[in-house]
Protein backbone atom coordinates (compact mmCIF):
# COMPACT_ATOMS: atom_id res chain seq x y z
CA UNK A 1 0.00 0.00 0.00
CA UNK A 2 2.58 2.49 0.85
CA UNK A 3 3.42 2.82 -2.62
CA UNK A 4 0.24 3.26 -3.84
CA UNK A 5 0.72 7.01 -2.01
CA UNK A 6 0.80 10.11 -3.78
CA UNK A 7 1.37 12.76 -1.39
CA UNK A 8 0.87 16.40 -2.49
CA UNK A 9 2.72 19.18 -1.59
CA UNK A 10 3.49 22.47 -3.69
CA UNK A 11 4.38 20.91 -7.14
CA UNK A 12 1.71 21.47 -9.96
CA UNK A 13 -1.59 19.78 -10.01
CA UNK A 14 -0.73 18.23 -12.86
CA UNK A 15 2.13 16.74 -11.83
CA UNK A 16 0.32 14.72 -9.28
CA UNK A 17 -2.21 14.09 -12.18
CA UNK A 18 0.96 12.77 -14.30
CA UNK A 19 2.07 10.41 -11.00
CA UNK A 20 -1.25 8.69 -10.51
CA UNK A 21 -2.29 8.42 -14.16
CA UNK A 22 1.95 6.71 -14.46
CA UNK A 23 0.65 4.56 -11.31
CA UNK A 24 -2.67 3.49 -12.53
CA UNK A 25 -1.10 2.58 -16.20
CA UNK A 26 1.69 0.49 -14.47
CA UNK A 27 -0.81 -2.38 -13.40
CA UNK A 28 -1.84 -0.70 -9.98
CA UNK A 29 -5.94 -0.63 -9.91
CA UNK A 30 -5.43 1.55 -6.78
CA UNK A 31 -4.04 4.59 -5.36
CA UNK A 32 -4.35 7.21 -2.70
CA UNK A 33 -3.96 10.97 -2.65
CA UNK A 34 -2.74 12.30 0.65
CA UNK A 35 -2.53 15.92 1.73
CA UNK A 36 -2.50 17.60 5.37
CA UNK A 37 -2.99 21.28 6.14
CA UNK A 38 -3.46 23.88 3.28
CA UNK A 39 -3.26 21.19 0.49
CA UNK A 40 -6.27 19.32 1.15
CA UNK A 41 -8.22 21.32 -1.17
CA UNK A 42 -5.41 20.50 -3.93
CA UNK A 43 -5.91 16.78 -3.49
CA UNK A 44 -9.50 17.27 -3.97
CA UNK A 45 -8.90 19.19 -6.94
CA UNK A 46 -6.41 16.62 -8.18
CA UNK A 47 -8.43 14.06 -7.42
CA UNK A 48 -11.58 15.28 -9.66
CA UNK A 49 -9.01 16.07 -12.37
CA UNK A 50 -8.42 12.68 -12.88
CA UNK A 51 -11.78 11.32 -12.03
CA UNK A 52 -13.18 13.92 -15.08
CA UNK A 53 -10.69 14.31 -17.58
CA UNK A 54 -8.73 11.31 -17.54
CA UNK A 55 -10.01 8.48 -16.50
CA UNK A 56 -13.78 7.89 -16.06
CA UNK A 57 -13.43 4.76 -14.90
CA UNK A 58 -11.49 5.41 -11.93
CA UNK A 59 -14.05 5.60 -8.42
CA UNK A 60 -13.76 7.40 -5.43
CA UNK A 61 -13.93 4.40 -3.02
CA UNK A 62 -12.74 5.97 0.13
CA UNK A 63 -11.93 9.15 2.01
CA UNK A 64 -10.69 9.41 5.20
CA UNK A 65 -10.51 12.73 6.88
CA UNK A 66 -8.48 13.22 10.48
CA UNK A 67 -6.33 15.26 12.12
CA UNK A 68 -2.56 14.26 13.14
CA UNK A 69 -0.30 15.87 15.63
CA UNK A 70 2.89 17.01 14.18
CA UNK A 71 6.29 17.47 16.31
CA UNK A 72 7.74 21.20 15.53
CA UNK A 73 11.06 22.56 14.79
CA UNK A 74 11.39 23.85 18.74
CA UNK A 75 9.29 20.68 19.41
CA UNK A 76 6.39 21.80 19.97
CA UNK A 77 3.27 19.55 19.15
CA UNK A 78 0.43 20.95 16.65
CA UNK A 79 -2.68 19.30 15.32
CA UNK A 80 -2.95 19.55 11.60
CA UNK A 81 -5.75 18.06 9.76
CA UNK A 82 -5.14 15.39 6.59
CA UNK A 83 -7.28 13.85 4.13
CA UNK A 84 -6.91 10.42 2.60
CA UNK A 85 -8.73 10.02 -1.08
CA UNK A 86 -8.71 6.27 -2.40
CA UNK A 87 -9.34 6.08 -6.08
CA UNK A 88 -9.66 2.76 -7.53
CA UNK A 89 -10.62 1.23 -10.85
Amino acid sequence: MENDVVFVGKKPIMAYVLAILTHLNSGHDAVFIKARGSMISKAVDISQVVKRKFSKDLKISNIEIGTEEIKTEENKHRDVSFISVEMKR
